[in-house]
Formats: C-alpha cells, structure tokens, sequence
C-alpha cells in the first residue's frame, strides 16, 4: 500500500487527478460526530450515525483496494501532512486528519481480519 494513498487537502488546494476526491461537507452527520468527545468519537463500532461510519468504512475499502483518496475538509485553508506527521490528540480541531485516521484505523482492522481469516483465525507475529 503506498503511504500517499490518503491526502488531506484544505480549502485552497486541489485534489490530485489520480485520485478519488472527497469532500467532508457532504458527509452527512460526519461533522456531528467529529465534534464529540474523542473517546467516542474514536470508538468506530460505537458510532450512531451509520451513513457516517458507511462512508468511513468505504473510503477504508477504496484505500485497501489501492485507490488514492483525497479529503478536503472546509476547516482549514491548506494542510501539508504525510502519513508519519498524521497524529491524533485528543483536542485535534481537522476533521480532515479526523477523517483520515478513523479511516487509517478501519483500514488495519480490515488487514487485520484478512490475516486472521487466511490463518484460520490464528494470528502471527
């Protein structure tokens, strides 16, 4: 999986035209949600808003699938993060990075079920 497969672009920025563009705002809920508390927010399974956590799980999949995805959010005006500077904190405002690392999250959870599914359920180290 190449580590630029996920992009945040901000307000002034172009998506890349071999990527699949996204923007926040058209997410229903997806914003709600974000502005909870991170230890619910952060918790996935325990989302209420399902058209949100559908959208998350599915940008997962294109990613797993080797489709680059870019996410604009309309909260900040340019954002230049790589994949290492991608850090969660519990007051983090971007729902951009927001976004990315529910995603990023979902994503080793489905490469995780596929390597317990091809171990018969037994995981390796």
């Amino acid at each position: 999986m190449n580590k630029d497969n996920i992009k945040i672009i901000g307000r002034r920025q172009i998506s890349r035209e071999e990527a699949l563009f996204f923007n926040l705002s058209e997410v229903e809920g997806l914003y709600d949600t974000f502005d909870k508390d991170f230890s619910i927010w952060s918790d996935f399974d325990s989302w209420k808003n399902i058209g949100a956590q559908q959208w998350i799980f599915s940008r997962a999949i294109d990613v797993y699938g080797g489709k680059k995805i870019d996410i604009k959010c309309e909260c900040c005006e340019s954002i230049y993060l790589t994949k290492s500077d991608l850090k969660i904190t519990p007051n983090q405002k971007c729902y951009g990075v927001k976004s990315a690392y529910m995603i990023q999250k979902v994503l080793e959870e489905i490469i995780l079920a596929k390597v317990r599914r091809e171990h018969d359920g037994i995981y390796s180290a």
